[in-house]
């Protein structure tokens, strides 16, 4: 075992090693070669429990993760870092990869065993799995013993601490989280240009058919009149895509655009529900008359992107996004000035998910290599102060304090993009932290985009609150087990509801002619298994809140 390493100097420490060895083995430990490191750790003199420095003696930790190409990889010399590491004696040598590499070089870095002291921005499987296996330590001790900050975050926000409980009761990863609430509401919006609205004499669509209506009537003008009919898009969006797809239109038939969704504790599929269908029916009318975008299936987000800018005047009625502000034409981009609430179907329904938080539980685990832990944990701790993970969410350069400690927004200088300014000095979401409510409400937002009712001011999210159901699928770990199951239902289960989806939008196939076949098809791919692995899941999630 790790730590104690037969000795040729002395028999007694021969005897002695062994002696220990066969302690730990009759304790049951499961996770030998991290317990051996903590305890390495634990007996370094230098350790400070409270107060600063954090370790007498200096030391390197190694902290391996992704990088976001606007900020670059000189971690040391951002504003946030450096106050992190200020005072402490603890010095970390960055080793990153930009972001688009990431997953193969974390996941060659995993299989080599060639590991660092931390891993940022694993995923959920990863940490559950090292974790069992020894690779990441359990870490709830630590935090208990070391870590105020964020246990005090945990008590304020338990739904993190559950999130990032994996199923043996370990806690082997600190997580990213902002729990602000307009981030509760998907980014997945929709957005129609007004001044067309005005020029078809037409109000705001408040139904899915009012919906239909404007769309035919921006289809059958010049609306950017340049004489030519045919060139505009009443409706783009992306076919599945989280942020640009269309997902905002299933609230209108009582249904979520997610795989899985829970009512009254009850685990259901959506994509073979009646309220799927009828979702399916009615972007097939749109589509088949015209009234979206027929290359949605093919689109990349630069493409819609490129939709929506590149005419001297608008060319798309509508969109799915998340704010104009992707419009990158200033001179028409806030003609889109205000997004549209839930649209009432057929049977009156019009309901938006109330999204689990902004969190990743995956964002900084502590390896069996790491001879410091609790000096690890002591110092990510800081990242949990209220004051720094204000700084790593918000930027320290974009945000400056105004009277009664508010916080104004810093408007990007000549040369940067508001992307580029708001990440100049943090690492943002490739490094923990534990945003708030209250965080939020530091922030004086009343010189944002005035006039402009746009998802980043929280009166978006208290008009759509009436609207907003807890179906959500929650953010939880599962077991090891459970993850080879995932992975053996998942990819053809969705390759083949995407193909039969896009069959029936497209007319190339009958939905009510197929629907039984259909969902026998999936039955007979094991649908019912993977639908039992989220339940269980989700009854362990349950049962680890009592």
């Amino acid at each position: 075992m790790e730590g104690f390493k037969l000795k040729k100097k002395s028999m007694l420490m021969w005897i002695l090693g062994i002696a220990l060895s066969l302690t730990l083995l009759m304790a049951g430990c499961s996770n030998s070669d991290a317990d051996a490191s903590e305890e390495s750790a634990g007996s370094d003199t230098t350790f400070n429990e409270t107060g600063l420095p954090i370790v007498e003696e200096e030391i390197t930790l190694e902290i391996a993760g992704p990088y976001d190409a606007r900020t670059g990889s000189d971690y040391n010399n951002l504003e946030t870092i450096k106050e992190i590491n200020k005072d402490t004696n603890i010095n970390i040598d960055w080793q990153l990869s930009p972001s688009s590499d990431w997953t193969s070089k974390r996941n060659l870095m995993l299989a080599s065993g060639d590991l660092p002291d931390v891993v940022l921005k694993l995923s959920p499987s990863d940490v559950v799995v090292g974790g069992a296996q020894g690779t990441f330590l359990p870490l709830e001790d630590m935090i208990a013993k070391y870590a105020p900050n964020f246990t005090n975050f945990l008590e304020e926000y338990p739904e993190v601490r559950d999130s990032i409980t994996a199923p043996d009761g370990h806690i082997y990863s600190i997580p990213l989280a902002n729990m602000a609430k307009y981030k509760r509401v998907s980014g997945n919006s929709l957005w129609i240009n007004q001044k067309w609205l005005e020029q078809v004499g037409m109000e705001m669509p408040k139904t899915t058919e009012d919906f239909k209506k404007v769309l035919e009537a921006f289809k059958a003008e010049d609306m950017n009149g340049n004489g030519d009919p045919n060139d505009e898009v009443p409706l783009a969006g992306i076919y599945g895509d989280g942020l640009h797809g269309l997902g905002f239109l299933y609230g209108s038939f009582n249904t979520l655009d997610e795989t899985f969704i829970v009512k009254d504790d009850k685990v259901d599929f959506v994509r073979t529900s009646p309220e799927y269908k009828e979702v399916i029916k009615y972007i097939s009318s749109l589509y088949q008359a015209g009234l979206i975008d027929q290359e949605m299936f093919t689109l990349e987000s630069s493409d819609l992107i490129s939709k929506l800018s590149s005419g001297d005047k608008a060319n798309v009625g509508a969109f799915y996004g998340w704010s104009p502000d992707q419009i990158t034409n200033p001179d028409y981009k806030w003609d889109y000035g205000s997004p549209v609430l839930a649209l009432q179907g057929p049977e009156g329904h019009q309901v938006r998910g109330y999204l689990n938080p902004q969190l990743n539980p995956a964002v900084f685990a502590v390896t069996k290599k790491n001879q410091h832990p609790e000096a690890t944990i002591r110092w990510i701790d800081k990242a949990f102060d209220p004051d720094m993970s204000f700084k790593l969410r918000e930027g320290p350069n974009r945000v400056e304090q105004v009277a009664d400690g508010k916080y104004e927004i810093v408007p990007e200088p000549e040369g940067f993009t508001a992307g580029e300014w708001r990440v100049k000095e943090t690492p943002y979401n490739n490094f923990p932290y534990g945003s708030t409510q209250e965080m939020r409400e530091q922030l004086d937002l009343s010189n944002l985009k005035p006039g402009v009712l746009d998802p980043d001011k929280d009166e978006w999210f208290d008009l759509q609150e009436p609207n907003l159901v807890e179906w959500v699928f929650p953010e939880i770990l599962f077991t090891n087990e459970q993850y080879d199951g995932i992975t053996r239902y998942q990819t053809d289960i969705m390759a083949y509801t995407d193909e039969m989806a896009a069959k029936w939008i497209t007319g190339a196939a009958d939905i009510e002619a197929d629907w039984d076949t259909y969902v026998k098809n999936l039955q007979e791919m094991g649908l019912e298994d993977y639908t039992q692995i989220y339940q269980d899941g989700y009854d362990t999630y349950k049962a680890n809140q009592q």
